[in-house]
C-alpha cells in the first residue's frame, strides 16, 4: 500500500508537469474551470505520447497498463483545475509538433523509417494528413538540408535548360517569319510557339502520375534525351512540317518529363517555404529564357541556323545532365498503378481546386501571349529589329526577380494573396501601358514590368495547388492543373494571332492586347471567389 500511494502521487505530480510545461507551455500549475474547453480543443494524442513513453522507461515498466489508466486519470483530474490563456490553441499546436519530431526521432534511433509533418497553412476544410490510405507512414519535410537544397540546384539547372529554351520562342517566332516560313501567316507560324506550351503543361497530366509512381530519375533521363534529340533534329529540319515535329512536338515533350519531375521533386522537400523555393527554381526557366536568345542571336551572325540549334542543343545537355544527378523526390514511389479517367476525375472532386483550375485557365489563355508577340509588335511600330529582338531578354530578364521576390513575400504573406497580385497587376499594365506603348523606351518598359508580374503569376501557381493539396497527391494534382491550361495556352497564342491577323493595322494590335488584358482579369476575379472562399469571406488574412 505504502509503494501504490507513493507511484500514485508521484505519477499525479508528473502528470501535472507534463501538462503545464510541454502542452501549456506554462511552468504553474493551472487553475481554473476553462481549462476543460482548453483540453477539449488540444490534441489528445500528446498525452497518449507521453504515457507511452513513460511505460516504456524503466520507471514506469513495472507498474504495466494499470499506471496508464492512473496516469490518464490523473492528468484529466488536473485538467479540470487548469487556467485556460490567450493562444492556449496555437501554444497546444506548437508542442504536439514538437513531439511528434521527438517520437520520430526515436523510432530512426530503432531502425524504423518514420516521418515527421510540417505544419502548413490550409483552409480549414483542407487540413489534410500527408499520409496515403495504404500507407501509415507520416512525410518529412525537412524544409532544408543537404538533399533538399541539392535537389532546388538541380531542379534549377533543369528548368533552365527545359522551361528556359521554350522562353525563347519569341525570338523564333520573328525569325521563321523573315526567313525559312517567311511565306506563311504568323497565326500558321504561332502554332509552334503555343504547341511548345501545350505539350509542357498538357504533359504533366501523365507525368504527375508516373511522377508519383516512379519518382523523378527515370523521368529526367527519358527527358533529356528526347529534348535533345528533338532540338538535334531541328537543326536539320526545313519545311514547316518538320520544324512542327521536332521543336513544337517532340523537344517540348522531353521537356516537360523534366519540368514536371522538377517541380514535383522539389515541392516533396519544403512546406514553410515552398513559394519562394519554387520561385528560386523557376527563375531557372527565365534565366535560360534570357540567354538563350543572346546565344541564338550571337552565333546566327556567325554561322548557320543547323549550328546554332545544335550548340543551344549541347548547353542543353550539359545542364540537364547536372539535374539528373541533384534532382531526388523526398516522397517513396508508390509504384505502378493504371491511370484512368477515374484517377483524373478524383482529382477534381475538390471545389477548391476546381475553381483554381477555372481561374488559371483563363489566365494561361493570355499569360504567355506577351512573349510571343513583342518582338513583332515592337517591329510594327518602327523599332529597330537588332534592339527589338532583346525585348525577350528583358521579359525573361526581370521575370527572374519577378519569380523569386514574390516567393519570399507569399510565404510571409500568403500565396493566393501573392498571385492575385501578379495577376491583376499583369493584366493593367497590359491594358494601360502595353496598348498606347510605341516608342523603344515605352515597349522595353512594358516589357520589365510585364515579365517581373508574369513572373509572379507563373511560379505561385503551382505553389497555390500545392497548398489546397495532400503531399502524395502533390504530383497527379499539379500535373493535372497544368494539363488543362495547357488547353489554354494552345489556343491562347493562335488567337492573339488571329486578332493580329496579317498585324498590318493599329487596330488589330490594339484588339490583341485588349484580349490578353480582360482575359487576365476574368481569371483574376475567379480567384479572388477562390480566395474569399478558403479564408472564410475574410479579407486581411494570410493564404
Amino acid at each position: 500500500m505504502p509503494v501504490a500511494g507513493f507511484g500514485y502521487l508521484l505519477i499525479h505530480r508528473l502528470s501535472a508537469v507534463v501538462w503545464a510545461t510541454v502542452i501549456s507551455g506554462n511552468t504553474r500549475e493551472p487553475v481554473g474551470s476553462d481549462a476543460n474547453m482548453a483540453f477539449t480543443n488540444s490534441p489528445i494524442p500528446i498525452a497518449t505520447i507521453h504515457i507511452s513513453d513513460f511505460l516504456q522507461s524503466p520507471l514506469g515498466s513495472p507498474f504495466g497498463s494499470l499506471l496508464a489508466i492512473v496516469f490518464e486519470d490523473t492528468i484529466m483530474d488536473s485538467l479540470g483545475r487548469a487556467e485556460s490563456r490567450q493562444g492556449s490553441m496555437s501554444e497546444s499546436l506548437s508542442s504536439y509538433e514538437k513531439s511528434i519530431r521527438y517520437s520520430s526521432e526515436d523510432c530512426e534511433k530503432k531502425g524504423n523509417r518514420s516521418y515527421e509533418s510540417s505544419l502548413v497553412t490550409f483552409a480549414p476544410e483542407e487540413r489534410t494528413p500527408a499520409t496515403d490510405e495504404s500507407s501509415s507512414e507520416i512525410l518529412i519535410i525537412p524544409d532544408g538540408g543537404l538533399e533538399a537544397w541539392t535537389t532546388v540546384m538541380g531542379a534549377f539547372f533543369g528548368l533552365f535548360g527545359a522551361f528556359g529554351w521554350i522562353n525563347s520562342m519569341g525570338i523564333f517566332q520573328k525569325y521563321y517569319e523573315t526567313h525559312q516560313l517567311s511565306t506563311l501567316s504568323e497565326s500558321t507560324i504561332s502554332w509552334l510557339s503555343s504547341l511548345q506550351i501545350f505539350f509542357l503543361l498538357f504533359s504533366g497530366l501523365f507525368i504527375g502520375h508516373l511522377f508519383d509512381c516512379f519518382g523523378p530519375r527515370c523521368l529526367i533521363l527519358f527527358g533529356t534525351f528526347l529534348q535533345v534529340f528533338g532540338i538535334m533534329m531541328t537543326s536539320i529540319s526545313h519545311t514547316y512540317f518538320q520544324i512542327l515535329i521536332c521543336q513544337a512536338i517532340v523537344a517540348p515533350i522531353g521537356s516537360a518529363f523534366t519540368f514536371h519531375a522538377c517541380l514535383s521533386s522539389t515541392s516533396t522537400w519544403f512546406r514553410r517555404k515552398q513559394a519562394m523555393v519554387l520561385g528560386i527554381v523557376i527563375s531557372g526557366s527565365s534565366v535560360g529564357g534570357l540567354v538563350f536568345p543572346i546565344v541564338i542571336r550571337h552565333f546566327s551572325n556567325h554561322t548557320t541556323y543547323g549550328w546554332t540549334m545544335r550548340f543551344c542543343g549541347f548547353i542543353i545537355l550539359s545542364l540537364l545532365l547536372i539535374a539528373n544527378v541533384a534532382v531526388k523526390s523526398n516522397n517513396m514511389p508508390s509504384g505502378w498503378t493504371p491511370l484512368n479517367w477515374s484517377t483524373i476525375c478524383k482529382t477534381f472532386n475538390n471545389f477548391n481546386f476546381i475553381i483554381l483550375t477555372i481561374g488559371s485557365f483563363f489566365i494561361f489563355l493570355a499569360i504567355f501571349s506577351p512573349f510571343a508577340y513583342v518582338v513583332s509588335d515592337a517591329t510594327f511600330h518602327g523599332v529597330d529589329s537588332t534592339m527589338a529582338n532583346y525585348l525577350v531578354s528583358i521579359l525573361n530578364g526581370s521575370s527572374i526577380f519577378g519569380r523569386i521576390i514574390p516567393g519570399l513575400l507569399a510565404d510571409k504573406f500568403g500565396r493566393y494573396n501573392m498571385y492575385l497580385v501578379g495577376i491583376f497587376f499583369s493584366a493593367i499594365l497590359t491594358l494601360a501601358l502595353w496598348i498606347p506603348a510605341q516608342s523603344l523606351i515605352a515597349i522595353a518598359a512594358y516589357a520589365a514590368l510585364y515579365g517581373f508580374f508574369a513572373g509572379t503569376v507563373v511560379t505561385l501557381m503551382p505553389s497555390c495547388c500545392s497548398q489546397i493539396s495532400d503531399i502524395n497527391q502533390i504530383g497527379t494534382r499539379v500535373g493535372t492543373i497544368f494539363g488543362v491550361i495547357g488547353f489554354a495556352c494552345l489556343s491562347g497564342i493562335p488567337l492573339s494571332g488571329a486578332i493580329i491577323q496579317d498585324g498590318s493595322r493599329q487596330m488589330q494590335w490594339t484588339s490583341m492586347k485588349l484580349f490578353c488584358g480582360i482575359m487576365m482579369l476574368c481569371g483574376g476575379l475567379i480567384l479572388v471567389f477562390a480566395r474569399l472562399k478558403l479564408a472564410q469571406m475574410k479579407v486581411f488574412v494570410k493564404l
